[in-house]
């Protein structure tokens, strides 16, 4: 194993994001329908029971702070990820009906050729 792999590996404990990164999409899943009333700790707890989660994060609305009502649950394994998808889709939690995926790869809009509106010219 190379020199930097080697250091790569021995950091990943502290960085959820560049483990991600390291294991591919294939261990973080999309979960979508969440209630107002569900926590970052609430959305571990409840998928911890199919294994490791790495990390839990529900996305926020920047203006008024309030949550999206969807989020993404990253697994050690892409086999604890597939165990969750199976027994967590389109079940309750915290009173509202979940959906389940596989975390699609980010997009660059910029990069796509969608023209960023700037305002007038």
């Amino acid at each position: 194993m190379s020199r930097t792999k080697l250091t790569l590996l021995s950091h990943l404990h502290l960085r959820p994001a560049l483990l991600t990164s390291c294991r591919g999409v294939v261990s973080k899943l999309f979960v979508g329908g969440l209630s107002v009333y569900t926590t970052e700790n609430g959305l571990t707890e409840a998928f911890s029971q199919f294994g490791q989660v790495i990390e839990a994060k529900i996305v926020m609305d920047k203006v008024t702070g309030k949550s999206k009502n969807f989020g993404f649950v990253t697994f050690a394994s892409g086999d604890e990820a597939e165990k969750a998808l199976m027994e967590m889709n389109e079940k309750e939690l915290n009173g509202r009906t979940i959906y389940v995926d596989y975390a699609k790869p980010k997009t660059e809009f910029g990069n796509a050729g969608i023209p960023i509106a700037r305002g007038p010219p």
